[in-house]
């Protein structure tokens, strides 16, 4: 078994202990004082060396020493080292922090910019990552917090000791448990790839769905027996509505007999009527074609005016278009003459300028003395063509900016040359259409074609033949009356439709007693299954009990005083899983102080036993213990006092 123990620690300045030294008996330490004189602050300092975090796992802790006002003290190192015996090896381990305070440039006083942490493993610097692997070989972090702090293991999740305790305490496998048990061998088939765990959420969902389902089946079938009609004489009903079809077939046959006089009547009627609306079509194409030639002169002159109107409004458009173009590119040129004086200003500021050296050019930085003149004349040098090479580049570069503009404004002016030409060209061809358009302003009117048309020989013909067709169409048949006989045929159709309702419910019943039939089936099918389940799950709840039995009986030898409750019953006589220590059969959180220490040193020597190796085992408020329960591991016991200063007895 691995065996970690303390030889010696050193405190600098850690939360409070300006300096102190202990060193370590291999079996028990006794570190006594007063609450609040550093007891904890060395299981703390212990616990930061190694992994970074105090005794309670926080990461982020005070760890500087405070003046008389709550204040930290500035400019101090803060420093544990140890020295630690593993497995006979003797290994020094130091872990510090200095803060980094900066005088900048200009500065008479420094300022504060952060940490800096060092790790020392045998004297030799390490990377966080290193040191993490060489404090993980020694021990691992999560194993060092199970074998250090009798507290620490009672105060976990239940989830968290479980799995701790399992895997102290070694796999059971299901087979094991199922050996001999037909039902539990059973269940093991039926689980076809799915954990345990899976296998319950599934039958439970099936149950809840079939619950959910056979809940609503009686009530379903209540309802389909209320609304059963009543039975009737089906074989009355049917020969009533036979008997009224036939009587329907008769009057619509009356009714179609007086149809067809009036529609060959109708049809001779309908015959002039399109020759009427023949000859009136053809009237209006004569009238249309003689129009045209009264207006051909007319729309062959207004077309003429149109098409002139449209051109200047083109060509005004495209001379607006331009003018636009020539306000826009006298603006670009106003600004890019602006830019270049500009330039001009800005060459001329830089080529004044002059390298002047400050007054404390020359000064060290650091001491505040003057430098030598060797020195001084280096630096001047130095400044001097530092200063020469940034004003030639500022001038280069002031230049190429010139060259740009000065092209752009070429550019430019030629552009609003270009336009100018251009506006002199478009009012030219503006004043031309509108000369042509003011030769054709003549005011047209619209002639009238009514003397032509009604002179037309043709048209005279056509129009005769209407009025004559129109007189004819006058003398139309009457329609014949079928009022009574249609309202009889009405009537009987709604005898026969409240016929054929009754007899729908012939069908509703059937197909109610069919509905019935198959809900009753269905809820014994459900019931059977759900059966099943109920099976099923009393399995499952009982290998879960066995396995818990199992194991439990397991983990419980590894101890000596602590027996672990692992699986709690419910009032509804349920089984749940869970965790808890006791002794004697007293819950762990109801023991006394001294118990609970006792407790979690027997926890304690079950860990290192499984984990094979030993750690020193702080033991806050010991003087509540009479006696302690024997350990392999290296104790250190913290005894609260009257002494104000601590005392270290070994």
């Amino acid at each position: 078994m691995k065996k970690v123990i303390i030889r010696k620690m050193k405190l600098t300045n850690f939360k409070g202990l300006r300096e102190l030294e202990i060193e370590f008996n291999d079996s028990i330490t006794s570190i006594l004082g007063k609450n609040g004189s550093g007891k904890t602050t060395i299981f703390d300092a212990f616990t930061w060396l190694l992994f970074g975090k105090d005794s309670e796992d926080r990461k982020v802790f005070n760890i500087k020493t405070l003046d008389a006002s709550g204040k930290a003290i500035e400019k101090i190192p803060h420093e544990v080292t140890a020295l630690l015996l593993v497995n006979g090896e003797e290994i020094t381990l130091c872990r510090r922090i200095k803060e980094k305070w900066v005088r900048k440039r200009g500065s008479a006083s420094e300022e504060f910019t952060g940490h800096e942490e060092e790790r020392l493993y045998n004297d030799v610097p390490m990377s966080v990552r290193d040191w993490t692997e060489k404090i993980g070989a020694i021990c691992t972090e999560e194993t060092f917090k199970f074998i250090t702090n009798p507290n620490y293991f009672p105060s976990q999740k239940a989830d968290v000791q479980r799995a701790m305790l399992m895997r102290m305490a070694g796999a059971i496998s299901d087979e094991e448990i199922a050996f001999g048990n037909d039902d539990f061998q059973r269940l093991l088939a039926d689980l076809t790839g799915k954990t345990l765990e899976e296998y319950k959420r599934e039958v439970a969902a099936d149950k809840r769905r079939i619950k959910a389902e056979t809940e609503t089946i009686p009530a379903r079938i209540e309802e389909c027996r209320r609304m059963m009609p009543k039975e009737e004489n089906w074989e009355e009903l049917e020969k009533q509505v036979k008997d009224r079809q036939q009587l329907v077939a008769q009057l619509e046959r009356q009714i179609a007999d007086r149809s067809i006089a009036y529609n060959e009547a109708n049809k001779a009627w309908g015959e002039k009527s399109r020759q009427q609306s023949d000859l009136m079509s053809e009237r209006s194409v004569l009238e249309l074609k003689i129009k045209e030639q009264v207006m051909a002169e007319y729309n062959t002159r207004k077309a003429k005016q149109q098409e002139l109107q449209g051109k200047a409004a083109i060509e005004k458009a495209r001379l607006h278009q331009l003018q636009l173009q020539l306000v826009e590119a006298d603006k670009r040129l106003s600004r890019l003459k602006a830019d270049k004086e500009a330039v001009i200003s800005q060459w001329r500021e830089v080529n004044s300028r002059q390298l002047q050296f400050g007054e404390n050019e020359f000064v060290c930085p650091t001491c505040g003395r003057p430098l030598e003149i060797d020195d001084i004349e280096r630096k001047q040098q130095e400044l001097t063509a530092n200063f020469n090479t940034r004003k030639a580049a500022d001038l280069a570069e002031i230049n190429r900016k010139g060259q740009a503009l000065k092209q752009q404004i070429t550019e430019c002016e030629e552009r609003l040359a270009a336009i100018n030409g251009k506006i002199t060209r478009q009012d030219e061809e503006l004043d031309r259409i509108e000369a042509e358009e003011r030769q054709n302003t003549d005011t047209l009117t619209v002639p009238d074609a009514t003397a032509e048309i009604t002179a037309n020989a043709e048209w005279q013909r056509l129009t005769s033949e209407i009025e004559n067709l129109g007189g004819e169409l006058e003398q139309r048949a009457a329609a014949p009356d079928t009022s009574e006989l249609f309202n009889q045929k009405q009537q009987l159709a709604g005898e026969i439709d409240e016929l054929n309702a009754r007899l729908l419910k012939r069908d509703f019943i059937t197909m109610n007693q069919e509905r019935i039939s198959e809900l009753e089936n269905q809820l014994r099918v459900q019931m059977n299954e759900l059966s099943e389940l109920e099976g099923i799950e009393f399995t499952m709840a009982a290998f879960s009990k066995a396995k818990i039995e199992a194991v439990e009986s397991r983990i419980n030898h590894l101890f000596g005083i602590v027996k672990f409750k692992m699986f709690e019953t419910q009032i509804n006589g349920g089984e749940v899983e869970t965790c808890e220590a006791t002794v004697d059969g007293v819950p762990y959180s109801d023991l006394n102080n001294a118990m609970k220490i006792n407790a979690g040193l027997d926890i304690i020597n079950a860990i290192c036993k499984s984990e094979g190796i030993t750690a020193p085992l702080f033991i806050d408020n010991a003087e509540a213990v009479n006696k302690l329960l024997p350990t392999e591991s290296q104790m250190i016991r913290l005894v609260v006092t009257e002494d104000n200063e601590l005392t270290i007895n070994n």
